[in-house]
C-alpha cells in the first residue's frame, strides 16, 4: 500500500521516531552492574519467565527476516512502493537492533545470576533459534495490528515482572526493556492510525483476521509453550497479553468517530471480535485470571 498519503505520513513518522530515539539507549555490557546481581532473590517462576523471554527475544533473526521480506526492495516494484518500503526499513533496522540488544541483555543477566547452567542455556538457545519463523501475515496493515498488540503485551509483561522482582538489577534491566517496548508500541500504534486514516479506505476484514488469529511470538515453536506462558503470567502478577487488544479498540473507536460513510461497514463485528479476545477493558480495568498465552 503506497499512495502519496502513505509515503508522506510514514516518512514523517519514521523521521520523527529516529530524531527522538536514534541515540537514546543503554549499553548491554556496561549499563548494569552485573557483579552485584543477587540471583538468590529471584523465585523459580521469575527465573523461568526471564529465560522464556530471552528465548523469544533471541529469535530476532527470524523476526527481522520476516520484516525485511515484507518490505523487500525489488526491481519490479513501482517507485512509490519502493519509496514507502525504504522509509519503513529505516525504522525496521533500528527496531530490530533494539530487540537484539534485549535478547543479549537477558542472556547476560541470566549468566550473572549464577543459577543457570551456561552450557544448557546455550543449547536451548541454539535449538530455539534454528526453528523456522514465518510472519503471521503477508500484509502491512495486518502486521501493524499484530505488532501493536505484541509490543504492548511485551512492554506490560516486562513492567509487571519488574514490579514483582526483589532483585535490584533485574528491576533495572526490565525497566530498560519495558521503556524500549513502549516506544516500539507507540510507533506501530501511529502506523496503524495512518493506515486507518488513509483516503483510500481500510479493509476492516483484514484487521478482524489479525485480531482473531493473534498468537504471541513463538507459539507452537518453543517446547512446553503453554506451561511457559502460564509461568510467565504467574511471575509477572496481573499480566495477561490479551489486555493489549484495548489499544486496537481505542484506535478503531477514533476511526469510527471520524467516519460516517461505508468505510465503517463491518466495524461492529470487528469490535465484537476484539471484545471476545480482550480480558481487560480500554480504560485499564483488571485482567481476568491467568490462562494460556495461546
Amino acid at each position: 500500500m503506497s499512495n502519496e498519503y502513505m509515503i508522506t505520513e510514514v516518512k514523517g513518522l519514521v523521521e520523527r521516531y529516529l530524531a527522538r530515539f536514534e541515540t537514546l539507549g543503554w549499553n548491554r555490557f556496561t549499563g548494569f552492574d552485573w557483579a552485584s546481581v543477587r540471583g538468590e532473590l529471584l523465585t523459580e517462576e521469575q527465573l523461568s519467565a526471564l529465560r522464556t523471554a530471552m528465548l523469544v527475544e533471541d529469535h530476532i533473526p527470524g523476526y527481522s527476516r520476516a520484516y525485511h521480506d515484507l518490505f523487500a526492495l525489488t526491481p519490479d516494484l513501482p517507485a512509490a512502493e519502493l519509496t514507502f518500503r525504504r522509509a519503513m526499513l529505516h525504522f525496521v533496522f533500528k527496531w530490530t537492533s533494539d530487540e537484539d540488544r534485549h535478547a543479549h541483555t537477558l542472556e547476560n543477566y541470566l549468566a550473572a545470576t549464577g543459577r543457570v547452567d551456561a552450557e544448557a542455556l546455550g543449547a536451548e538457545m541454539r535449538a530455539a533459534a534454528v526453528q523456522p519463523y514465518r510472519a503471521p501475515h503477508p500484509d502491512g496493515l495486518q502486521m501493524a495490528v499484530y505488532t501493536v498488540v505484541q509490543e504492548k503485551a511485551t512492554q506490560v509483561f516486562y513492567a509487571k515482572l519488574r514490579d514483582a522482582c526483589a532483585e535490584p538489577v533485574a528491576r533495572q534491566v526490565l525497566d530498560a526493556l519495558s521503556q524500549d517496548e513502549a516506544r516500539h508500541c507507540g510507533f506501530f500504534s501511529d502506523l496503524l492510525r495512518i493506515y486507518l486514516e488513509a483516503p483510500s479506505g481500510v479493509d476492516l476484514a483484514k484487521i478482524k483476521e489479525a485480531v482473531v488469529e493473534f498468537k504471541m511470538p513463538l507459539y507452537g515453536v518453543l517446547d512446553d509453550y503453554r506451561r511457559r506462558s502460564i509461568l510467565m503470567m504467574r511471575a509477572a502478577r496481573g499480566y495477561d497479553f490479551r489486555d493489549a487488544f484495548g489499544l486496537i479498540k481505542q484506535a478503531l473507536g477514533r476511526f469510527a468517530d471520524a467516519r460516517s460513510d461505508s468505510r465503517t461497514h463491518g466495524l461492529a463485528e470487528l469490535l465484537e471480535a476484539l471484545d471476545s479476545r480482550a480480558v481487560g477493558h480500554v480504560h485499564g480495568r483488571a485482567a481476568a485470571a491467568p490462562s494460556s498465552a495461546a
